[in-house]
């Protein structure tokens, strides 16, 4: 597989060149070079900042490329075409059209793999019963992070589970399935959910942390009962979170009460997409603006509401994203936070056998009513997909630029409508995945291209 040439073997030799020293608040070894040295608990927790380093690597990237294959995010330079065609031919993990930073991902795993196995091994002599849960906890949710992005982008993919020490130790390994892929997702979250404790860090993992992937992999999984149940475990702790108002202060305040899982960054250790979406003026590229038609939604008072501070006209008359606007690189990318707790919550209410859309539009109207937007109102005639329908539009206005846009129509088996209008490549469901990078098919003779970019 893609990581066996090139990409493991620089995580093997680079394990701990990182520079997140805020992740932790643990001055990061610089010397990591393989599993001989996590031979304690400092080192096993430096280890740890590793992996935290590499989820920093390739989450912003594939965030981005999810937000430029969707509806609401554009190219500066070709706002026309909403639904850009993707490609297998690009070079750049960086390139949103060729890439979603697969190689990328697989560093983040395979430091994962590291640290899960070496802190496993050691002595209790070498680090306490709590640490030792505490560290490889967090790696094995980091590690179904990166297989949850993974699946979600690519479809199935190859399962590493091992820390990988020489460059061919995985020849042949062949693609899984979605399902399997799923699988290991679950198998991780269900050892983190044994390990972390309920003591809440924003910017670390820890039960919380647990609950509200489970609650989106559940929702992808079409369990409904389990999304609505482990949501609630996130919603129902009232100490621990609340939505905050105005709605920009999420992004605007690092580590604020609606976050549950943040990456954060600093002006030594930048957020890697920042400059793709801020103009020149204000240090960066510009690379990507706010869809034209999205910009108009997010402004309606009766739809966007206070969201409409997503978005920020410029001179030439395009907006631009503020989400990640601080010019010093400081924003955090957030993977997880209880505005998409109570949508996911919403969703698995309306979709359970026996509806329950009384519960399913009061979460939909604890968002829209925090954002100052009228409350939806059913009616006796109001149906499940009237409902739904509310839900996958507040999802679009509420997670506007954080990645969901293009799953959530892909896994509601709507993509051929909606985005199929906007490029007839997307009624074909072979497009509603990612095509592997040519440069990691070319490494690699044992790696399956996605069948519709053969």
């Amino acid at each position: 597989m893609i990581m066996k040439r090139k990409y493991l073997y620089i995580a093997v030799l680079l394990f701990a060149a990182f520079s997140c020293k805020d992740v932790l608040d643990t001055t990061p070894e610089t010397s990591i070079s393989d599993a001989s040295v996590i031979s304690d608990e400092k080192s096993a927790t430096a280890a740890l900042i590793g992996v935290y380093d590499g989820v920093q690597g390739y989450f912003g990237v594939n965030q981005l490329a999810h937000n430029v294959i969707a509806d609401n995010l554009v190219n500066s330079t070709a706002p026309g075409n909403i639904i850009p065609t993707l490609v297998a031919s690009g070079t750049s993990a960086f390139d949103p059209t060729s890439s979603a930073g697969y190689p990328l991902v697989y560093v983040a795993i395979n430091r994962a793999n590291f640290v899960i196995k070496n802190t496993k091994a050691l002595a209790d002599v070498a680090i306490s019963t709590t640490a030792r849960n505490q560290v490889v906890g967090e790696a094995y949710f980091l590690r179904a992070l990166a297989y949850f992005d993974l699946v979600r982008t690519y479809g199935g993919v190859p399962l590493i589970l091992e820390p990988t020490v020489t460059a061919s130790q995985y020849d042949g390994v062949k693609r899984s399935t979605v399902a399997e892929t799923y699988a290991q997702v679950l198998a991780d979250l269900d050892n983190a959910e044994k390990l972390l404790t309920t003591t809440i860090v924003r910017n670390r993992a820890n039960l919380y942390s647990v609950y509200a992937l489970k609650a989106r992999y559940y929702l992808y999984n079409s369990n409904w009962d389990k999304a609505e149940e482990y949501s609630s475990k996130v919603i129902s702790n009232t100490t621990g979170f609340k939505l905050v108002k105005p709605f920009s202060t999420f992004y605007t305040t690092i580590k604020s009460t609606e976050s549950i899982f943040e990456l954060t960054f600093s002006t030594s250790d930048k957020n890697p997409i920042y400059t793709y979406l801020l103009s020149s003026a204000e240090g960066g590229r510009l690379d990507y603006i706010a869809e034209a038609g999205f910009v108009q939604l997010l402004l309606d008072p009766n739809k966007g509401g206070a969201r409409k501070s997503l978005v920020k006209q410029l001179s030439s008359g395009s907006y631009a994203v503020t989400e990640y606007g601080n010019q010093d690189g400081s924003s955090s990318l957030f993977v997880l936070r209880l505005a998409e707790q109570y949508l996911i919550r919403a969703e698995a209410r309306a979709k359970k056998s026996a509806p329950d859309l009384t519960n399913a539009v009061s979460d939909l109207n604890v968002i829209r009513t925090r954002s100052d937007v009228p409350a939806f109102a059913a009616t006796a005639s109001t149906t499940v997909n009237d409902v739904l329908l509310a839900i996958e539009n507040e999802r679009r206005y509420e997670l506007a630029y954080e990645g969901h846009r293009f799953s959530d129509i892909v896994r509601t088996g709507r993509a051929a409508t909606v985005f199929g209008a906007l490029n007839p490549l997307f009624t074909d469901p072979g497009r509603w995945v990612f095509p592997i990078p040519y440069t990691q098919i070319v490494a690699d003779p044992d790696l399956e291209q996605n069948p519709a970019y053969k």
